[in-house]
């Protein structure tokens, strides 16, 4: 087990910092981290920096509990593993004694919330939590302590299901599709499960539905938990007449399965297997920099390069929808392909004219990016370049495996083949127009007008992945996401007729 000393000795650029977050108890809220080169030497001498006017080094990276500064009138703690800074939007208090998980008990009882809103407010500070009359039992410690722990255990399972987790192993649909087909561990029970539903199941519902009875159980078990841990200390404080144990289902932050959200997840990891940052063969983070290790994939090769191109239309074979596809094959079976498909493109708002194919690929297109910004808080692994609005050109690339090559094989194996492919169809729709009449020619002008609008961006962002290419920019994943990504924006060139372009090379930070 890590200690304190082992943090501060390990000269590592970057270490976690707790900054508060969403109303959660028991564990989480695990999502930032701060530049700690040279003793934190940066951040402490920032405009504002409050590090140094704490004096407060001596509980850097301790174990403690933790909370939300700010909140809706609900207090909710979490136990503070070793390995973090703490931040005002998170205070932080620490016990010497072995009293930890049953004070974090008390926090997250109903008997402390009653006092806390004797003075209702939506700031909790240390002194708040200190002020609070807290009365020791040793009859119930060991039954509070064994309840907390659990309670920390569930909780933590629930956070690490999600790859914002450091600890993320695989996503729960693929981890219920190992178990679902290997009939040593499947037992009987879950076959009988299977039989039961085969006729309106695919494999990938199963699976969700697996993950939901899951995600059911860790919610009524924590729920349970602290219903539990309410009557102790109502019984304990002898309020018996004021309060009762019972915990609304809202307060119980557990996650609860949802189709559409857990099926981007789903997709998110899938695109993580494209890249090569995950693995059907290997828990956790396969690769995120430094050396490649071929050992790790076996059942499903990544992208030779970390370059996917994302197409306006189905039917490209190196394209991302085309190798998510595959991967669903692969996954779960080539038999179940189409009902898995439908399910996952019914879990995305399919339309009646779209095939599944064509929602996927909808949804990469126009979505897909925005949720990933969402949920890595505006510091992408995958970078998504975009000649913009009107689909001219678009591809993904996974940062971690970005080189001074990248633009330059981006531009020659898929920019200019692409803008080529465009422009040989927009000749062709040029030609057919010449000929056509009626309805077919209306159609067809309709085509020629987005070809046109595609092929005309794609031109000018094209003179911008060229300049860029032929500079051959390299990047330290030290420096972080966003002083990489900057390197890519706002790129103004003038071309050979004198004008001046100014475009992203990558979709902006918004």
């Amino acid at each position: 087990m890590k200690s304190k000393q082992d943090y501060l000795s390990s000269h590592k650029k970057w270490v976690p910092q707790i900054k508060g977050g969403k109303y959660r108890k028991w564990y989480g809220n695990f999502d930032y981290v701060v530049n700690w080169e040279n003793d934190g030497y940066e951040i402490r001498n920032c405009s504002g920096c409050r590090l140094n006017a704490m004096g407060n080094d001596d509980l850097f990276f301790i174990e403690g509990l933790t909370w939300s500064h700010t909140t809706s009138n609900v207090f909710g703690a979490r136990y503070l593993p070793l390995g973090f800074l703490f931040n005002v939007e998170a205070p932080t208090y620490f016990i010497k004694e072995d009293n930890e998980y049953y004070v974090l008990g008390f926090l997250n009882s109903c008997v402390a919330q009653l006092y806390l809103n004797v003075n209702s407010t939506m700031h909790y500070l240390v002194g708040n939590i200190m002020a609070l009359p807290l009365m020791y039992s040793n009859k119930y410690k060991n039954d509070i302590d064994c309840l907390v722990a659990e309670n920390i255990d569930i909780c933590k399972i629930d956070w690490d299901n999600f790859e914002m987790s450091w600890d993320f192993k695989e996503h729960p649909f693929v981890k219920w599709s190992k178990e679902l087909w290997d009939a040593t561990s499947i037992g009987a029970t879950m076959m009988h499960y299977y039989n039961e539903h085969i006729e309106v199941c695919c494999p990938l519902e199963l699976c969700y539905m697996l993950w939901q009875g899951e995600c059911n159980d860790r919610f009524n078990k924590l729920k349970a938990n602290e219903e539990e841990l309410n009557r102790i200390f109502i019984g304990i404080y002898g309020l018996q007449e004021e309060l009762t144990p019972e915990v609304i289902d809202k307060d119980v932050t557990v996650y609860s399965a949802n189709l559409q959200d857990d099926m981007k997840s789903f997709i998110s990891y899938l695109v993580g297997i494209i890249m090569g940052r995950y693995s059907l063969d290997y828990e956790g983070i396969a690769y995120a920099g430094g050396e490649w290790d071929d050992s790790r994939y076996k059942s499903y090769i990544p992208d030779d390069d970390g370059i996917v191109p994302i197409y306006p239309f189905v039917g490209m074979e190196i394209g991302l929808t085309a190798q998510i596809c595959n991967l669903v094959k692969q996954i779960f079976g080539e038999d179940c392909y189409r009902t898995n498909m439908e399910y996952i493109a019914q879990a995305l708002g399919k339309k009646n004219t779209e095939s599944a194919e064509e929602t996927l690929n909808r949804y990469l297109n126009n979505d897909f990016y925005t949720d990933h910004l969402k949920h890595y808080k505006k510091c992408p692994i995958y970078w998504m370049m975009s000649s913009g609005s009107e689909g001219g050109f678009k591809c993904l690339i996974y940062m971690h495996r970005y080189n001074e090559d990248t633009l330059a094989r981006t531009n020659t194996m898929y920019y200019l083949p692409d803008s080529t492919r465009l422009k040989n169809e927009l000749d062709e729709t040029l030609v057919a127009l010449t000929t056509a009449s009626g309805k077919d020619k209306i159609a067809l002008e309709k085509k020629r007008q987005i070809l046109a609008a595609r092929y005309n961006e794609a031109l000018e962002y094209g003179q911008i992945l060229d300049y860029m290419a032929n500079k051959y920019i390299s990047i330290d994943l030290d420096d972080g996401v966003k002083v990489n990504y900057e390197k890519f924006q706002n790129i103004e060139i003038t071309t050979d007729n004198g004008t001046k372009v100014r475009k992203d090379l990558l979709i902006p930070l918004k």
